[in-house]
C-alpha cells in the first residue's frame, strides 16, 4: 500500500512538471487549451467568439483606408436581400421598434392637414349646441375643435397587460389606483383564445391583428408587436391619439427587451421593469370641469350691470334735463312752478301761466328734453311781474312808438311825446291793467330834463329769444309767431331811446349754422332765415339801420350755439 501511494505521488509530480513545461513553452495552462482546441473544432463557438472583434476589425481596416464603405456596400445589400426573401418577419422584428416612429412623424403632416380640414367643416355647424361650445371657446381662449372634443368623448384606463404574443403568458400588469384587481391571468388566455379563433375561423384573418374588443361600456384595445402584445381596458371612447400611446408602449418594451421577449422560457421576473411604460397607458379624461371663474355668469352679470347702468344714466341725464327745463320755465315772466313729480316714465308739472306769456316750446327744445314724457299742467292766472304788466299795459293803451313804458311797484311811467287825446284814453283804460295802481305822466311830453329810459328790461327782453329750426325750414310756426310778436313789443321801443338819448343802438339778427356737410346749401338756408327775420321785424315798424344780419359758422365760434337757430343782440354802433 505504502508502494502504490509513492507511485500516485510520482505520477502527480510529474503530470506539474509537464503543466509547468507546457506553460513555459506555449505560454497557455491546460484549461486555455481546451478552449483554444474548442474554438477550433467547433465553428459556432469560433464564430460566436470572433463576432465581438470583428466590428472593430472592420473600423481598422477602414481607419487605415485598407477597407471601403463602398466596398462594403454590395455586400451588406446582398446579404440584406438573402435576408429578406429568407425570413421577411425577422427583418421586420428588428425594425419594429424603430420604423414606428418614423411613420408617425411621417403622416403627421396629413394628420395635422386632416384636423385643419375638419375644424374648418365645425366651424360652419350651426346648431344651437355648436353655439354653446363657440361661446365657451370664445371665453376659454381655446379652440372651438378643443372645446367639441372635450364634450364629446370620456375615457378611463383602468388596466393595462403586456402579454407575451406566441404563449399568451401575461408577462406584467399595472392598474389604475382607482381600479379593482381583475383575473389578470384569465384576460390574458382569453384575449389569447379570442386572438386564435379569429385567426382560424376567419378567412386570410391570419396576417390581420386584432385591435379592439368590446364588452358593454367597455372596450379592450389591443396593440400588437412582433413577440409581445399591449392590451388596455378603457371604459368609455378614448381619442384618437392614445393608440399612438400604446404603440409607443410596444415599440419600447421591444426596443429595451428584445432578447428576453425572444428567447422567452416563462420567467417574467425579468419584465417588471417594463411597469414604467406601462404606467404611461393608465390615462383618464373626464369632461372638463367648470372653471372656479365662472366666465359665463361673470359675462351674463356684466351685461346685466351695463343695461342697468346705461338705464340709470339715461333716467338720471332725464331727471337733470327735466329740472333744467323746470328752473327755465320758472324764470320766464308770466309761469309759476308749484309742484313737480314722476309717474312711471312720465314727468308732470303743475303751475300757474299768465294768458299773455309766451310758449315754452323752444325752452323745451333747449333743454333737450323729450316732450314724449312730459305732462304740462298750468292752472290761468294774472302775473305783476313787470313785464307781464308792460305786455298788458302795450296791449291795452297801445302806445306809439314816440311813447316808452316803465314799470315799478305798480306805477306805471309814462315818457315821450304823446297827443292829449291818447293820454286821456290812458288814463280811461289805466284800471284794467291789472297790477298798475298809479299812472305818471309827469315825463310825458317834456323836451328837457327828461331821464334816460331804463334799458334793463329792453335789451334782456329782446335777447332772450331764439328761435330753433327743423332741417331746411325757414318760415315760422304758430308758437314762434308768438313768440316773435312778444319780441317785436320790445324791439319797436329801440327806436325812440335813440331818438332822445343820442343812441345808436341796433339789433344784430343772428343766424348759426355749420359746416358739416354741404357747406354751401347750409349758408344759403341761414341766410334766409337771417333776411326773413330783418323783413318781419321792418315790417313791424323798426328802421333798416336798427338791424344787422349775420351768418355765423358754430365751428368758429367760442360759445357753444345750436344748430339752424336765429338768436338777437343789441350792439352800439
Amino acid at each position: 500500500m505504502g508502494e502504490e501511494h509513492k507511485t500516485n505521488l510520482s505520477e502527480i509530480m510529474e503530470l506539474g512538471k509537464l503543466n509547468e513545461l507546457r506553460n513555459l513553452i506555449v505560454g497557455l495552462n491546460h484549461q486555455e487549451l481546451i478552449r483554444l482546441q474548442n474554438l477550433i473544432r467547433d465553428p459556432h463557438v469560433f464564430a460566436e467568439e470572433i463576432s465581438e472583434l470583428l466590428p472593430y476589425s472592420v473600423r481598422k481596416l477602414i481607419e487605415k483606408g485598407e477597407l471601403t464603405v463602398d466596398s462594403l456596400q454590395p455586400f451588406i445589400e446582398d446579404a440584406m436581400h438573402k435576408s429578406i426573401q429568407k425570413n421577411p418577419k425577422k427583418l421586420a422584428d428588428i425594425l419594429f421598434p424603430i420604423m414606428g416612429p418614423a411613420i408617425r412623424k411621417a403622416v403627421s403632416e396629413d394628420l395635422k392637414r386632416m384636423i385643419a380640414a375638419v375644424n374648418a367643416n365645425l366651424e360652419a355647424g350651426l346648431s344651437p349646441q355648436s353655439f354653446k361650445w363657440r361661446l365657451q371657446a370664445l371665453l376659454s381662449k381655446r379652440s372651438y375643435t378643443e372645446i367639441l372634443l372635450a364634450n364629446t368623448y370620456i375615457f378611463h384606463v383602468s388596466h393595462v397587460f403586456l402579454i407575451h404574443r406566441e404563449t399568451g403568458i401575461l408577462l406584467n400588469q399595472e392598474i389604475a389606483a382607482d381600479s379593482a384587481d381583475l383575473e389578470s391571468d384569465m384576460i390574458s388566455g382569453m384575449l389569447t383564445a379570442i386572438r386564435d379563433f379569429v385567426q382560424d375561423s376567419f378567412k386570410n384573418a391570419a396576417s390581420q391583428s386584432l385591435d379592439v374588443v368590446q364588452v358593454g361600456d367597455l372596450n379592450i384595445l389591443i396593440e400588437q408587436g412582433p413577440n409581445a402584445i399591449v392590451a388596455a381596458i378603457v371604459e368609455g371612447q378614448p381619442p384618437a391619439d392614445y393608440r399612438l400611446t400604446l404603440s409607443e408602449t410596444v415599440e419600447a418594451v421591444h426596443f429595451n427587451h428584445a432578447l428576453e421577449l425572444e428567447k422567452f422560457d416563462g420567467q417574467t421576473k425579468v419584465f417588471i421593469h417594463t411597469s414604467k411604460f406601462l404606467k404611461n397607458c393608465l390615462q383618464k379624461q373626464k369632461k372638463e370641469k367648470k372653471s372656479n371663474v365662472p366666465w359665463p355668469l361673470i359675462f351674463l352679470l356684466a351685461v346685466i350691470l351695463g343695461v342697468i347702468f346705461w338705464f340709470t344714466y339715461l333716467n338720471i341725464e332725464s331727471k337733470k334735463r327735466f329740472h333744467t327745463f323746470v328752473e327755465k320755465l320758472d324764470e320766464l315772466p308770466g309761469y309759476h312752478i308749484t309742484k313737480t313729480e314722476k309717474k312711471n316714465r312720465t314727468f308732470f308739472v303743475y303751475g300757474l301761466r299768465d294768458f299773455q306769456a309766451g310758449a315754452f316750446d323752444t325752452l323745451l327744445l333747449q333743454s333737450r328734453f323729450d316732450s314724449n314724457r312730459l305732462k304740462v299742467h298750468l292752472e290761468p292766472y294774472i302775473s305783476i311781474e313787470p313785464a307781464m304788466v308792460l305786455k298788458r299795459a302795450t296791449e291795452i293803451i297801445n302806445p306809439s312808438s314816440s311813447v316808452v313804458l316803465n314799470y315799478a311797484e305798480g306805477n306805471l311811467y309814462l315818457s315821450g311825446v304823446a297827443s292829449e287825446e291818447w293820454v286821456k284814453k290812458a288814463f280811461e283804460n289805466v284800471h284794467r291793467i291789472y297790477g298798475v295802481t298809479n299812472l305818471d305822466i309827469s315825463q310825458l311830453n317834456q323836451k328837457t330834463d327828461m331821464p334816460q329810459p331804463d334799458l334793463g328790461w329792453i335789451i334782456p327782453a329782446i335777447e332772450k329769444y331764439i328761435f330753433i329750426f327743423e332741417l331746411n325750414i325757414v318760415s315760422l310756426t304758430a308758437e314762434q309767431q308768438q313768440q316773435f310778436d312778444s319780441l317785436v313789443q320790445a324791439a319797436v321801443h329801440l327806436g325812440e331811446y335813440n331818438n332822445q338819448n343820442n343812441k345808436k343802438m341796433a339789433i344784430y339778427v343772428r343766424s348759426y349754422t355749420s359746416r358739416t356737410g354741404n357747406v354751401d346749401a347750409n349758408m344759403r338756408v341761414a341766410v334766409r332765415r337771417a333776411e326773413s327775420f330783418v323783413g318781419l321785424l321792418k315790417d313791424a315798424g323798426l328802421q333798416d339801420d336798427l338791424l344787422e344780419a349775420q351768418v355765423l359758422f358754430t365751428e368758429d365760434i367760442t360759445v357753444s350755439q345750436m344748430l339752424r337757430s336765429v338768436r338777437f343782440e343789441v350792439f352800439e354802433k
